[in-house]
């Protein structure tokens, strides 16, 4: 009876702690950015930016609008909705929001679950913003994931100046599961000379960094597209890219 009874409470454990992943043990870190979407609305903007209007996208321009009141949150969880509503000349609306500032090398994690439905781009990537350049600087745009149902973690590495990147896009698909589910933690380690990308703490992706030199500001978007994402149906209306926390540590 009592050996049952640790077997339950090892799977009670084990089932809490899913999707939970911190920084790789063999370095130390310290947190410099965190959000657990523990407050209200209202206070969203302390950390955030958000779009409000049209997409810059002109393939996109018809497709699907962004809005801050589509981000909702509420019990430790930042709701980023998907609607069909005509805003702005777009079919559908969602979200699309960025951190005030900029960071630069570290380790990037995300806990959230994707919309339940085809046709979403459920994103956690970093930009660089021509306000943070320097004279000289080169952007760039590092994808940690634009996750699409059910099953697939997208990894990209945008290089706008051509630098020699050998594969700058990876798709990891997760075998037999729904992403949709379940939270789960999508992270990435950014350092001087190499990228690491993990998912739930097991690294699916290593590259040599040579286009990301300078710091960029972190993304969390949801959006309707025509590419990769599967067909848009009505199905997508009132699903969500759930959040759970965003955290960025910098090595001590």
């Amino acid at each position: 009876m009592r050996r049952s009874i640790y077997i339950v409470m090892a799977l009670i454990i084990l089932t809490a702690n899913k999707g939970f992943a911190q920084p790789p043990s063999d370095k130390k870190w310290k947190l410099i950015f965190k959000d657990e979407f523990n407050g209200t609305n209202k206070k969203l903007e302390k950390k955030w930016i958000f779009q409000n209007g049209p997409t810059n996208k002109p393939s996109a321009l018809k497709v699907y609008s962004r809005w801050r009141d589509n981000a909702v949150e509420g019990n430790g969880i930042l709701k980023m909705m998907n609607k069909k509503e005509s805003r702005a000349g777009a079919e559908w609306t969602s979200v699309n929001m960025w951190t005030k500032q900029p960071f630069k090398y570290g380790y990037y994690e995300c806990r959230f679950k994707y919309g339940n439905t085809t046709g979403l781009n459920n994103a956690f990537w970093l930009i660089t913003s021509k306000a943070d350049l320097q004279p000289g600087d080169k952007g760039f745009e590092l994808d940690i994931n634009e996750g699409h149902y059910p099953d697939t973690i997208s990894m990209t590495i945008h290089d706008w100046y051509k630098r020699g990147l050998k594969k700058p896009h990876v798709n990891y698909v997760v075998k037999g599961a729904n992403l949709s589910d379940d939270f789960h933690t999508y992270a990435l380690e950014w350092t001087e000379d190499e990228f690491i990308w993990y998912f739930d703490g097991k690294v699916i992706r290593r590259d040599k960094n040579i286009v990301a030199q300078v710091p960029a500001r972190v993304y969390l978007s949801s959006a309707i597209i025509t590419w990769g994402g599967g067909p848009i149906t009505d199905a997508i209306d009132g699903t969500s890219m759930d959040v759970d926390y965003v955290r960025i540590y910098k090595r001590k």
